[in-house]
């Protein structure tokens, strides 16, 4: 992908790279999703979740537009309940008619586990970097 199909994510402690169209339709589309949600559950959270991943991700072999989007839908379904809030997170990624512009089938899939495995009380590790990272 070329730079200029890129914006820098400025974090507390680098610049990442996304790339601009994705970030534009989470940041429009995506995140007034949230206005829906509990009060710790609201844009401020997710800004400190896409913070803490970034630099959790920092030197990890990952694809930073997967960190951002993981980031950006894992508590998008809270307004629907806290009690399986995850998998309505996991479904709307995967539900999502924008996200196959980006994303393969099998990145998508990678993402929505992530965000499954965010759950703190699982009986088990998340199965992959990306559910670490988000965990």
């Amino acid at each position: 992908m070329d730079d200029s199909r890129k914006i820098v994510y400025d974090t507390k402690e680098e610049s990442v790279m996304i790339n601009k169209k994705l970030k534009k339709y989470l940041q429009e589309e995506i995140m007034p999703i949230y206005k829906k949600n509990d009060w710790s559950h609201q844009h401020w959270h997710i800004y400190e979740v896409i913070e803490r991943s970034f630099k959790l991700s920092k030197n990890l072999d990952v694809n930073p537009n997967m960190v951002y989007t993981i980031a950006i839908f894992h508590d998008i379904a809270c307004f629907q309940g806290r009690e399986n809030h995850e998998k309505n997170s996991a479904k709307m990624l995967l539900e999502d008619n924008i996200l196959p512009n980006f994303f393969t089938e099998e990145e998508r899939n990678k993402m929505a586990e992530a965000i499954i495995d965010h759950r703190a009380s699982l009986e088990y590790p998340p199965r992959s970097i990306y559910g670490k990272i988000i965990s």
